[in-house]
């Protein structure tokens, strides 16, 4: 006699008996709880792989492009990261003088700026030289210049807790994309066989529109930079090498970094003169006007082809979410899964 086939291995929740759907349901519920936690634990390990991965993908067009051309990898890359350093060590020396210039002239003209804030209303509103130093003496107690001095050293570990974080993704980029091709392929195994060449031209297309990405930030947030650093240079504000540097950082944050920084380059040149503010604000407006409808879609066209109010919905739930990173890597992650839906959702929605 044929044996009879065996019962499903699944069974709805509803034959489970109460005390082993208690159980499943308590053991979910834990799993996710260790998820949880786990995720807020390694919150800032999490974020510098991303940023990582974000960065090796954007280099990994430069060093495609060398291989290509039959360098060996290790080659390429040793030549990518001197080129990056030279770059990165030219920027420095160059910015430095004008820096150390600057500051300098700062330091002289404290004399000055002292003189100017007493002799204003609003020191008078205070009563005057007297009366504000009153006030600093009742501010300077002992438990103030405790929390000062608390608020010093965690700035300072703050700082040097930046800085390792920040030579760990770095060192995270150049591992990643040591192992670029191996860690592709792998993802690319992880999907069944039928699903490898469509998941692979996924893959390729989402990798293909960060690195441009990356690429095309990069260059205009560059051009933003050294754009207000000629203006500040012709009206005569000062600090103009550091505030070029803020801008161009600044900028890389979609829709809404060039503002600010236009709002800070603004108020330094309020110190100046309202004249030269207003100058400042008439440059800045018109130039994220050609930024924004000239400069931005040119040289994003081959990369994130993302309409302005995705762009501004993806960057408030990426900053609402995960602050700053999350602003910086909204667009390319908003455009990765507009990628994947189209290849995968709307084929079957049309389909079915």
């Amino acid at each position: 006699m044929a044996d009879k086939p065996g019962l499903p291995l699944r069974r709805s929740l509803a034959n489970t008996p109460p005390l082993a759907a208690g159980i499943l349901f308590g053991a979910g519920l834990a799993v996710v709880t260790a998820a949880v936690w786990a995720v807020q634990e390694l919150g800032t390990v999490i974020t510098a792989l991303i940023v990582a991965a974000f960065l090796a993908v954007g280099l990994e067009r430069i060093i495609g492009g060398m291989t290509k051309r039959g360098m060996p990898r290790w080659l390429a890359m040793t030549i990518l990261f001197l080129g990056v350093a030279i770059v990165f060590c030219g920027g420095i020396a160059a910015i430095i003088p004008a820096i150390a210039r600057e500051s300098a002239e700062f330091v002289e003209n404290v004399p000055g700026y002292y003189e100017t804030f007493m002799n204003s209303q609003l020191a008078d509103r205070f009563g005057g030289e007297d009366g504000l130093l009153k006030r600093a003496e009742g501010a300077l107690t002992p438990a103030n210049m405790t929390k000062a001095l608390g608020g010093v050293a965690g700035g300072v570990a703050s700082f040097f807790g930046g800085l390792v974080w920040t030579v760990t993704t770095i060192l995270l980029t150049v591992f990643i994309l040591a192992s670029y091709v191996q860690l592709r392929k792998g993802m690319v195994r992880l999907f069944a066989a039928s699903q490898r060449e469509q998941t692979d031209r996924i893959i390729e297309g989402i990798l293909r529109g960060i690195g441009a990405y990356l690429i095309g930030a990069l260059a205009i947030g560059a051009l933003a930079g050294i754009s207000s650093w000629i203006f500040m240079a012709i009206v005569d504000i000062p600090y103009g090498a550091l505030l070029a540097l803020l801008v161009a950082l600044l900028d890389l944050i979609p829709q809404i970094g060039a503002t600010i920084g236009a709002v800070v380059v603004t108020l330094v040149a309020l110190a100046v003169s309202p004249m030269t503010a207003v100058a400042s604000a008439i440059f800045f407006i018109a130039y994220q006007q050609l930024e924004n409808w000239v400069i931005y879609p040119t040289v994003m066209r081959s990369a994130v082809k993302v309409s302005n109010l995705a762009a501004i919905v993806a960057v408030l739930v990426g900053g609402t979410l995960f602050g700053v990173v999350g602003i910086v890597l909204s667009v390319p992650i908003y455009a990765a899964i507009r990628l994947i839906g189209k290849e995968l959702v709307l084929p079957r929605l049309d389909n079915s």
